[in-house]
């Protein structure tokens, strides 16, 4: 929408599908508060960049200008009005020269604005682009225009040394120096921070996707410690040459033999340096140190090892956050203790599902394939087989087994002894779950078929399975009471199931069939007996087939069921 009570050369607009919660008041946009001028522009070119400059230019540049000015002819004691032209020729040329280097590394911010003006969405890369431009923004501009500086003022020395001599031209140029990168592009470097956060925030708002490889390569890169030093010796380091200067130009006036003044100015300027230097490199060691270790453990959690800790070793704040830091990655181990034990006794669907909210105390009407599947002669086995041995067995037959339903989408939500409740189709959604549960059934036959063979060659009794699939609609979901439930389904369907695979003794078959099942894999099956059988519950006798083979595996070896 367009904001008609500003003048045409403050116009900005806001995108149409969020101009609603965009206004001049909040200064909302894409739910970022972000400063109401970031978006004023002239015939659609965005104007931020060259309103930081010029508001930049106001703030610094007259006080730099007036000390550089102040401090060479304090120092060369030469009358302050032979300065003005140079030192104002200098100053005039760096300013324009910080523009350049404003308009250089801006195209992508002044790209993105111009979308957001345009009342367009950016696209993520550009918005990913326009991040990273603007947290590389301020040390990019302050270190070229520092290094424009250098040149510049060496070039004032060398202007001034023919009239004034060596010494006092190369002082006055140090000075101009020191003021114009130690103050100047200091204060520009946290000004043009600030001003860049809210281009970087509305930016992630809008979706960009900074990475660490992103942020790693970017060049500048200026860290916490590179940081530390190089403000705090800028600034130390005029300090001590601005008191040294001060003592030289004393002693001159108080008559002192110039060589021995400038020598002692030296020595005393170069220790006081040296010490604050020190200190400077000590502090930032403390500080970077902490932030190494954190940065470490970090990368060691980001890999999934959740066996470390931050190891504090002071009593800063960033012990404290360490603290906290280890607190979280403890939290994060419990649950992923919780969630293994839990996938003991759940599948891994049902366990995401609950973990993640998506399973609550209740349940939802679905069409689902039900599988019973029970170890024929349960009973006498164990009667003859010692309890040890009954579990050791069962152990290994579960692990197969389980393994195979899971590889097909089956959940088993209930181990009945000898027996298993299966469930395709839920708690994941999956059209072909009939197709599914057969198949899994047909693969778990292959594979006891095999541990059979391993059981006959060690003198051990064989495990005879059956199993009954039935498809209908049920109720699935969480059923139970808050401080303990079980997932599983409800209703006919799943009665239904279990007389199925009850008549698989009956009928002398591995793998049984309702109708309602076949009529969803009929193309996909080889089919054996058929038969009509009056079962516990109802009132019509329950077709069911029995399944011999499948049509994309068809065994050799003749007759599938079992004999």
């Amino acid at each position: 929408s367009m904001v008609r009570s500003t003048p045409p050369w403050m116009i900005w607009m806001a995108a149409p599908d969020v101009g609603d919660r965009f206004s001049m008041k909040r200064r909302e946009f894409f739910g970022e508060q972000v400063p109401v001028v970031m978006l004023v522009h002239w015939r659609g070119r965005p104007l931020y960049i060259f309103l930081v400059y010029l508001l930049g230019q106001a703030i610094v540049a007259p006080p730099v200008f007036m000390m550089a000015v102040l401090f060479i002819s304090f120092v060369t004691g030469v009358n302050i009005e032979r300065f003005l032209s140079p030192v104002a020729t200098v100053v005039g040329l760096m300013v324009a020269m910080a523009y350049f280097f404003y308009h250089r590394f801006s195209s992508v911010i002044r790209r993105f604005l111009a979308r957001l003006i345009a009342g367009e969405a950016p696209e993520k890369p550009l918005a990913t682009a326009a991040w990273e431009e603007a947290v590389m923004y301020p040390q990019r501009v302050t270190g070229w225009v520092a290094i424009s500086s250098l040149f510049a003022y060496t070039s004032l020395g060398l202007l001034f040394t023919p009239r004034y001599g060596l010494s006092p031209a190369l002082v006055g140029s140090l000075i101009g120096f020191l003021a114009t990168v130690a103050l100047g592009q200091v204060i520009f470097l946290f000004y043009l921070e600030g001003a860049m956060a809210p281009v970087a925030r509305l930016a992630l708002a809008v979706g960009a996707a900074p990475t660490l490889k992103t942020l790693k390569g970017s060049r500048p890169r200026m860290g916490v410690r590179t940081k530390l030093l190089m403000v705090t010796l800028l600034i130390l380091f005029l300090a001590v040459t601005v008191m040294g200067l001060f003592g030289y130009a004393q002693a001159l006036s108080l008559g002192g033999d110039p060589a021995a003044s400038l020598s002692l100015t030296i020595v005393v300027a170069t220790f006081a340096s040296t010490i604050a230097a020190l200190l400077v490199i000590l502090l930032s060691r403390s500080l970077s140190k902490p932030m190494e270790e954190f940065q470490r453990v970090v990368e060691e959690v980001q890999r999934g090892n959740l066996n470390v800790a931050v190891r504090p070793l002071t009593t800063d704040e960033l012990a404290e956050l360490g603290l906290l830091f280890n607190r979280m990655v403890a939290e994060l181990r419990q649950q992923e203790e919780l969630k293994t034990a839990f996938g003991r006794y759940v599948s891994d669907a049902v366990r995401d599902a609950i973990l993640s909210g998506r399973i609550q105390l209740g349940g939802e009407r679905r069409e689902i394939t039900v599988m019973f599947t029970d170890i024929w002669g349960f009973t006498a086995w164990c009667e003859r087989t010692p309890p040890e041995s009954v579990v050791q067995t069962l152990n290994s037959y579960y692990e197969n087994l389980v393994r195979v339903l899971a590889s097909h989408g089956g959940t088993v939500t209930r181990y009945m002894g000898d027996g298993l409740l299966v469930l395709f189709g839920a708690p994941l959604e999956d059209p072909d779950h009939a197709l599914h549960a057969v198949r899994a059934a047909w693969e778990a036959y292959v594979h006891l078929e095999k541990f059979n063979e391993i059981r006959r060659g060690v003198g051990a009794s064989e495990i005879r399975t059956g199993f009954g699939i039935h498809t209908g609609v049920a109720v699935v979901g969480s059923v139970g009471c808050p401080e303990r439930a079980e997932y599983t389904a409800v209703g006919d369907v799943v009665n239904l199931a279990s007389r199925v695979e009850e008549l698989t003794r009956e009928l002398d078959a591995v793998i049984l069939i309702s109708d309602a099942t076949y009529q969803r894999v009929a193309g996909y099956v080889e089919v054996g007996k058929r038969a009509r059988v009056k079962v516990r519950g109802r009132s019509q006798p329950v077709e069911v087939v029995e399944v011999v083979g499948l049509r994309e595996e068809i065994l050799s070896g003749g007759r599938r069921s079992r004999v």
